[in-house]
């Protein structure tokens, strides 16, 4: 008798209990899927955290380790004046090689950005939310000029090397590469999110605002205490490791990137540092420099001769300054140019080894 007393009323309890945990679950779910960053309703608990999906992470297939078959896509940001030909003649002999070339400050370009600013942060976000579901097997963002001083020492300072010689391979299996093998500027523990920032400040003015544009940008992070990793965004991503995250992410840093009233340059700064942290879950990537020659463009080199290589680089350089700066004795020019050419020549005959094996 007690049972059938008490069913009536458990029956509409465990009802009303359903109910309330459907309405709460759906009614969260719709709140997480239409917050961005700028809703005003206390949002940042809605994004999850970038590094849990980040380090939960699967491996590519055997077959696209091999990098016969991998296709790749060059993403190339440029100004109207830049002079991108370049790109052009490695699509031309490449046949796995397709090129997206983004103009920003041309509004009706074939392909360009939503606004110029954020420097090459613009274009390389739109790219992904653009090709999300298409993207090639590797994909390398890089900047327009083909000679520049932030490129590989050991591959003539040339963008185009760069592209013809990195290992599919290696972006493959480590889901994202900084295509400068150089460590500064930027390694190691380049900027410090933790204690004082004075120092860096004065000579990283990025470093000022970086703290805020963690908690908006990744709000429920945690913040490292450093972050470093080669200048100056240039790298290679496998198109596993972008889709790592939700389409929707990429687009809410572009909102960011929009909406910040940090400026073209410095919203671009920002930004730099903060790339392997997106694809690795990690705060400082600072690889050995021989290392990253030789898994990333198969140039390996002994390290105590690629130091010596520096060693007489240096050298080199300081003698050229005392030369410039001689007054008089042609004896002493012409035996300080010796000493010039001999440094040059070690270092041209280390170079031509290292590059041809």
């Amino acid at each position: 008798m007690k049972y059938r007393r008490v069913l009536p009323w458990a029956i509409p309890t465990i009802l009303l209990l359903i109910g309330s945990y459907y309405f709460y679950f759906t009614h969260q779910e719709s709140r997480t899927i239409s917050r961005t960053w700028y809703d005003n309703n206390n949002h940042n608990k809605d994004i999850p955290p970038i590094w849990p999906d980040i380090l939960n992470i699967s491996t590519p297939s055997p077959s696209l380790w091999k990098g016969k078959n991998a296709t790749r896509t060059l993403v190339v940001a440029k100004l109207q004046q830049d002079d991108t030909s370049w790109v052009d003649e490695l699509i031309q002999n490449d046949p796995h090689l397709t090129g997206a070339v983004y103009t920003v400050d041309k509004h009706n370009a074939t392909l360009t950005v939503p606004a110029n600013k954020g420097h090459e942060v613009m274009v390389y976000l739109t790219y992904i939310i653009d090709h999300y579901d298409r993207l090639d097997d590797v994909t390398m963002f890089m900047h327009a000029h083909q000679i520049t001083w932030h490129n590989n020492d050991f591959l003539d300072s040339d963008s185009a090397q760069m592209v013809r010689r990195l290992k599919n391979t290696h972006v493959l299996r480590n889901g994202y590469m900084n295509l400068r093998c150089h460590q500064r500027p930027g390694c190691p523990a380049h900027i410090h999110l933790t204690g004082g920032q004075t120092d860096d400040e004065v000579h990283f003015p990025e470093t000022a605002v970086i703290g805020d544009s963690w908690r908006q940008i990744f709000p429920n992070d945690p913040v490292p205490e450093a972050l470093s990793q080669a200048c100056c965004a240039q790298f290679a991503v496998s198109s596993e490791r972008i889709r790592r995250l939700p389409r929707r992410r990429y687009v809410e840093y572009r909102e960011w990137l929009l909406r910040t009233e940090l400026d073209d340059g410095l919203s671009g700064r920002v930004w730099e540092y903060l790339w392997q942290w997106l694809f690795t879950g990690r705060g400082e990537l600072c690889p050995v420099e021989t290392t990253c020659y030789c898994e990333g463009y198969g140039i390996c080199m002994d390290p105590d001769e690629y130091d010596r290589y520096y060693k007489n680089r240096e050298e080199a350089r300081k003698l050229e300054t005392q030369l410039e700066e001689l007054e008089g004795s042609d004896e002493t020019a012409a035996e300080l140019r010796k000493k010039i050419d001999d440094l040059h020549g070690k270092m041209e005959e280390f170079k031509t080894k290292a590059v041809a094996e």
